[in-house]
Formats: structure tokens, C-alpha cells, sequence
């Protein structure tokens, strides 16, 4: 990091402040383009645009090292999925007006090599200093705080030899079992321990003991959640079982059935897909040499990081999934952290300890992370520590939660990030993080998740000079994420009682096979236009006939049923997926404050239009399927509302989880940590503090929406343009 114009020659750096100035009003044109070719808009004065920064030995401040996880990775392609999203966030801090930041302002991309034998993304980070963050409001150029960032990728996915097929499948076996234990151990916590948990403790709440609500109405909403979790559960249960019963004597005879001409014409390409999957998770635990080669990738990558910042920046290691596992061994095992400059180690998705290490026929499959972690760390000399952060998914069937080298530590971390208590387990900084709230989907998107992963990151490579978030704003932002993944998940689930029901309705299905019609009528009329073809009137009947199977509206069978079910499934997910993505943007991205309330208020709209939809199409059915007495409709229609209410406030009242600090060896160092995690705060307190209005009133003031969307919310909720404040005299000089 330094503060620009540098008053004296960089040595660190590959040319001289005053080379640099000779060459900007050259490059500043270039440099624009790049950036946005790249996906981030360099939105900075061209006159006050920093340097390109070369890759040359010692030039950049920090360089992030990216892993990916497993299966065949392409090039580049964990670069540019943590990439963009890094950078966007970046540009975005860098730009908040809040702390002082002026147009000038934000990331500028030098080097974008996605093709090369070491892909690589090279940007600086132009910042307010820290007259700017104090005064909140923009100060001279020779105030700002440039950063120099480097992000490379370490991709091992070619680094070796795959095994045969009849080889990854017979080992697949015990590995499935294990996974499987893993995953319904994880499930077993999220979907029964934490609503018994929750209900113990609301019970057990001492007499004046502030509450969200009323004891009896506490108990009703627990006892419910409890029911409808644990039937979850127990379906859960049954389903993987029973696919595992039912997987193990299949996997090792698909290879020997691939011998046979018409099974490998049908079944080559979704193999093919498997092999690719779980192809490097075999090769990592059975075949040591090849594993090696694995972290050969990683080591790589570290020294050519190394390089890039010199001796006296920082190298930060990231890793998902398989690659975490990879790049954990390799660091802590066969490395020295210290020689690399490695400052931080960011897994996302780890599967650490369900991979483990290698294993040598012989020998223990014994591996403990922690203690690997902690050995080097008290090798090191304390400015070149490893800080270790741990993001998992609450769904997130591969991570499976927190990591520590025995289960009961895994089981005490995972306990202490819904109910914060006295720790002894020792492991990195643990956050439970929610993605998308659906199983077997978290596992891949960590980096669309902004507020909790993605802006975390962004700021530490940013450095500790960047002005950190208010905690009540940042604990607020992530209440609000956590409502907003949870709904995502209801709508989800809402959707697919819909879609299974709604076909079966009296009159729907023809309704349905009449919007099919109409679809195949335009297919048959654009085929009888074209030269060569049956006439229009022949074309049409022909085409609707052909698609007769959802054309016809006395056709229900149980295929017409499927194909209308998974019609009308894909509509409601992808308007929910519509939804989520604009309310969502909304808050994270359009600089428009909006009160908690007024967006909660605003995001349930979708979740009771979908709970509504799934309750009245189930009764329906009821009524259209079984004709039961009257009374017992009226009864069903009291219990379904009731279901409904429960789901409709259950994001709003379902435990949050809380980050749970790094624990070592070190007393000390841990109560450091512990002082280093704020105490978390229900929302309505959040909102309420001095720090969350203070930053509310002063984003109102400095109100200036970008985008139609944005303009529209500024309208709504703050009067805008009347409400925007002209901007003062000195902060117009200092941008123009």
C-alpha cells in the first residue's frame, strides 16, 4: 500500500513515480478500455488515473493466490469467477461517498492475461485517505491510498494422470458412504438440532428477559418448526439411504457394463460427467504421487506471488472445495507460510476434512489441519502469522460445517456459530454462511454471495487502512441477506408444491393444453411459411396433432402431468430467481439507503404470493381429489393456514448464525479474537443504534442514484431529487 503521489522513488516498485507520471496521460486511455472490456467500469478521471502496474518482481501490494475446487477446471475459469465479483466490490467501496470518495476514485484493470501458462488479473485500488474518511467528503489527490493488486490462479486439474474408470468406481463406493454420513450428520444439525436447540432456549429464558416474542407464541412456532423439520429430516434420511443401498452394488459394475455397445452409447456422456466430477477426488486420496503434483500447482503459483509483491507484501491464499483441501496440506505440510509472505489463508466450500490427505497404503489416513495451522504459525515470528477464515454453507453437503481435527471439536465450532458459548475446540475463524438455502446448489455459488463472502474478502484485500463498515450497518446487512436467502429457499419449496398439484386441478390441465396448442399452432405456422413445406392449413393441425401428448385437453396421464409439472416448475423458479435478483440487487449493490422495515415489507410480497399459491392449490386438491365432509374441509383449511403463517415468518424469526472467532494454543491471541467479533444484535436493536442512523442519514444526504432502477427507489422512499443535497463547492474542485 502507499499514499499517492509518493513523495520519494518506491523501491519496491518496478519504475519510478516520476517515470510512471511521464507515461500516464499515454496509457489513460488504454487503461480505460481494459477496464471495461473486463467487466469492471473504471469510472476515475483519466487525468487522475494511477499507473499501469507492471508484473514485475516487488509491484503490487498484495496478490491473491485462487484454488480451484474439484473437477475438470478450464482455464481461467476460477480466476474469472472470484475475479469479477472481487473486483466489482472492490470499485464499489472504493467509491462510496460515505468515506470521502470522489469520481476518481475505484479500480482500474492493467493486465487482464486469461490465456497465458499463469493466468492473471493486475488492478489498482484507488481509495480516499484518511483526511477524506474522517472529513467524510473528497480531499486532494495527495490523500488517496493506492493499492496494487496481483490475482492469480493455481489450476491443478490437468497436473495429472486421471485413474481408470473401474478404479474411481470401486473406491467411490466407501467414499459415497462416508460423504453420506457427513451430509446427514450436517443436515441433522441444521433441520432438528438448531430448532430443539432454539426451543430450549426460548423455554429456558429467565422471567424479564427481552424476547422477539410472547413465551406461548415462541413455543407454538418451535414446536411447529421442530415437527416440520424433523419429517424433513427423516425423508432426507430415508432418500440417501436408500440411493446409497441402491448405488453400491451398481458403481463398480458400470465400467465392466460400458463394455457393452448400446449401454455405452446411452450412458458414455453422463460417466463421462461422474469421472470428471469425482475423477480427482480418487486420484487426491488414492494415488500419493499424483496428489503431490496437485500441490506442486500450488507451490507454483505461491512463489510466482511471492515475486509479485517482494519482500514486503502480502500474499493471501483462497481456496474452494477440493482445492482447499489441496492447498491447506500443501501450506501448513511442505510449505513455510512465511517464506511465501502468506499473511491469509480463505477457504470457501472446504472439504478439508472430508478429504483429508493423501493416503499411503500403511500408513494412518490420519490428518489434522489445525494442528498443522498452529505448528506454523508458532514457527513464524509474529508479523507473519497465517489468519485462517472458513466459510461453509449451512446446505453444503462437501464442506459439512467447521473444521478442527476431531468431530467433537467440528461439533462444538458448528454449535457455538447458532448458539455462541464457551469454546475449548481449536480451528480457524469460522463463518456459516447462507448461499441459496438449497441443498446440493450452495456448494458452487460462493461467489455470488456478496455480503457475506464476497465483501469480507474484498476488504481484506483492501488492507486494515480501508474504514471498516459500521457493525450495526454490517451486522443489518447480513440479518437482511439471511432473510432474503431463507425466502429464496421457501419460494423454492412453495414452487414445487405447486407445480406437483396445480396440473391435477379441474380445468387447469386444459387450460394448460390450450396454451400448448397455441405454442405448437405458431411452431406449424412458421414451418408452412417457409418454401418447401406443407401449406399453413395443413402445417398447423399437423404440428398440433404431432404434440398431442400436452395438446389435448382430455389427455391428462401421468407423462402430461410430468411434462406440465416441470413446465409450470420452471416459470415459478425462474420469476423467483427474477425476484431475488432484483430485491437483492437492490440492497447490495444500488446506492439507495432504504430502512430495514420498508425492505422487508417489500421482499415478502414474492414469499406470501408463493406460500399463498402453494396453501390454495393444496386445498384444492383436497376438495377437488377427496370430497370430504364439509367439517373437514373447514379443517383443512384452518391447518393449511396455519402451515402457512408459520412458513411466512419463519425467515424472520429462524436463528441467525454468528461468526465464531479463531481459537489456537494462545490465550492471548484468543481473547483477541473474541474482542474482534462483535456481539451479535437483533435487528430492530441493529437499526436502531446511533451507528446505523448516522449512516443512513448520511447516505440520504449524498443521495445520487445510478440507474433507472435506482432512481425509482430514491423516489419512493427519499423524494428524490428534491431531497439531494447540492454538492458543496470544494468537493465540485476536487473532482473535476
Amino acid at each position: 500500500m502507499r499514499i499517492a503521489p509518493s513523495p520519494t522513488p518506491d523501491d519496491s516498485a518496478a519504475t519510478s513515480p516520476s517515470d510512471v507520471d511521464a507515461e500516464l496521460d499515454a496509457a489513460a486511455d488504454a487503461e480505460a478500455d481494459a477496464a471495461a472490456d473486463d467487466g469492471v467500469v473504471d469510472h476515475a478521471d483519466s487525468t487522475a488515473q494511477p499507473p499501469a502496474a507492471p508484473s514485475d518482481t516487488g509491484a503490487f501490494d498484495r496478490a491473491l493466490v485462487v484454488v480451484h475446487g474439484m473437477g475438470n477446471a478450464y482455464r481461467s475459469q476460477i480466476l474469472l469467477e472470484w475475479a469479477e465479483p472481487l473486483l466489482s466490490r472492490m470499485d464499489w467501496l472504493a467509491r462510496d461517498r460515505v468515506i470521502g470518495a470522489a469520481d476518481r476514485h475505484g479500480v482500474a484493470i492493467h493486465e487482464s492475461d486469461l490465456s497465458g501458462d499463469l493466468p492473471i488479473i493486475t488492478a489498482t485500488v484507488r481509495s480516499p485517505g484518511p483526511r477524506a474518511q474522517a472529513a467524510g467528503a473528497p480531499a486532494e489527490d495527495d490523500d488517496d491510498v493506492v493499492q496494487r493488486i496481483a490475482i492469480i490462479e493455481a489450476r491443478w486439474s490437468e497436473s495429472f494422470v486421471p485413474m481408470s474408470r473401474g478404479q474411481i468406481f470401486q473406491w467411490a463406493v466407501v467414499f459415497m458412504w462416508r460423504m453420506i454420513r457427513r451430509v446427514l450428520g450436517l443436515f441433522l444439525g441444521t433441520m432438528v438440532l438448531v430448532p430443539w436447540y432454539t426451543l430450549v432456549r426460548h423455554w429456558n429464558k429467565p422471567p424479564g428477559a427481552p424476547r422477539k416474542l410472547p413465551k406461548g407464541v415462541d413455543l407454538v412456532i418451535d414446536t411447529v418448526r421442530l415437527a416440520v423439520c424433523s419429517i424433513a429430516f427423516a425423508v432426507t434420511w430415508m432418500f440417501l439411504v436408500l440411493l446409497a443401498l441402491v448405488l453400491t452394488p451398481i458403481l463398480p459394475l458400470i465400467s465392466p457394463l460400458l463394455l457393452i455397445p448400446w449401454f455405452k452409447n446411452v450412458a458414455q456422456g453422463f460417466i463421462d460427467g461422474i469421472i470428471e466430477s469425482i475423477g480427482d477426488v480418487a486420484a487426491w486420496k488414492e494415488r500419493p504421487v499424483r496428489a503431490s503434483a496437485m500441490r506442486l500447482v500450488v507451490r507454483d503459483a505461491l512463489t510466482r506471488a511471492k515475486e509479485l509483491v517482494g519482500d514486503d507484501g502480502d500474499v493471501h491464499l483462497f481456496a474452494h472445495s477440493q482445492g482447499a483441501a489441496v492447498a491447506t496440506l500443501a501450506l501448513f505440510e511442505e510449505l513455510r507460510p512465511s517464506d511465501y509472505n502468506v499473511s491469509r489463508l480463505t477457504t470457501v466450500g472446504a472439504a478439508v476434512v472430508l478429504l483429508g490427505r493423501d493416503r499411503w497404503l500403511g500408513r494412518p489416513d490420519e490428518y489434522k489441519p489445525v494442528s498443522d495451522w498452529l505448528k506454523r504459525n508458532a514457527e513464524a515470528d509474529a508479523h507473519r502469522g497465517v489468519k485462517w477464515a472458513n466459510y461453509w454453507a449451512i446446505w453444503d453437503p462437501f464442506s459439512a460445517g467447521p473444521i478442527a481435527d476431531t468431530a467433537t471439536g467440528r461439533r462444538e465450532r458448528w454449535r457455538n456459530a447458532y448458539f455462541p458459548g464457551r469454546s475449548t475446540a481449536q480451528g480457524p475463524e469460522e463463518h456459516a454462511v447462507h448461499n441459496t438455502s438449497q441443498p446440493f446448489l450452495d456448494h458452487s455459488v460462493y461467489f455470488q454471495n456478496t455480503i457475506q463472502v464476497v465483501e469480507p474478502t474484498a476488504r481484506h484485500l483492501l488492507g486494515p487502512e480501508f474504514p471498516p463498515a459500521p457493525v450495526a450497518v454490517a451486522q443489518v446487512e447480513n440479518l437482511l441477506s439471511v432473510i432474503d436467502k431463507k425466502s429464496l429457499g421457501i419460494n423454492m419449496l412453495a414452487a414445487v408444491v405447486i407445480a406437483a398439484i396445480l396440473p391435477g386441478l379441474p380445468g387447469v390441465y386444459a387450460a394448460f393444453a390450450t396454451l400448448a396448442s397455441w405454442v405448437a399452432g405458431a411452431i406449424g405456422f412458421m414451418i408452412g411459411v417457409f418454401p418447401g413445406g406443407q401449406d399453413v392449413a395443413e402445417a398447423v393441425p399437423a404440428t398440433i396433432a404431432a404434440a398431442s401428448f400436452v395438446t389435448d385437453p382430455d389427455g391428462l396421464n401421468p407423462w402430461s402431468w410430468l411434462i406440465a409439472s416441470g413446465f409450470t416448475l420452471a416459470v415459478l423458479i425462474w420469476l423467483n430467481q427474477r425476484l431475488s435478483t432484483v430485491t437483492r440487487r437492490s440492497r447490495e449493490w444500488d446506492r439507495c439507503p432504504i430502512e430495514p422495515r420498508h425492505w422487508l415489507v417489500l421482499s415478502s410480497i414474492p414469499r406470501a404470493a408463493y406460500v399463498a399459491g402453494a396453501v390454495i392449490c393444496a386445498w384444492f386438491a383436497i376438495f377437488a381429489w377427496s370430497r370430504p365432509p364439509l367439517e373437514w374441509l373447514v379443517a383443512s383449511a384452518v391447518i393449511l393456514l396455519i402451515v402457512a403463517v408459520f412458513v411466512f415468518v419463519e425467515p424472520l424469526y429462524a436463528p441467525v448464525p454468528v461468526i465464531v472467532p479463531a481459537r489456537t494454543d494462545d490465550d492471548a491471541a484468543n481473547t483477541l479474537a473474541l474482542a474482534g467479533i462483535p456481539a451479535p444484535m437483533k435487528l430492530r436493536d441493529a437499526v436502531a443504534t446511533d451507528g446505523f442512523q448516522k449512516d443512513l442519514a448520511a447516505r440520504r444526504r449524498l443521495l445520487s442514484p445510478q440507474g433507472w432502477r435506482a432512481e425509482v427507489w430514491a423516489g419512493w422512499f427519499h423524494d428524490w431529487p428534491k431531497s439531494a443535497e447540492a454538492p458543496a463547492p470544494e468537493a465540485v474542485a476536487t473532482t473535476d
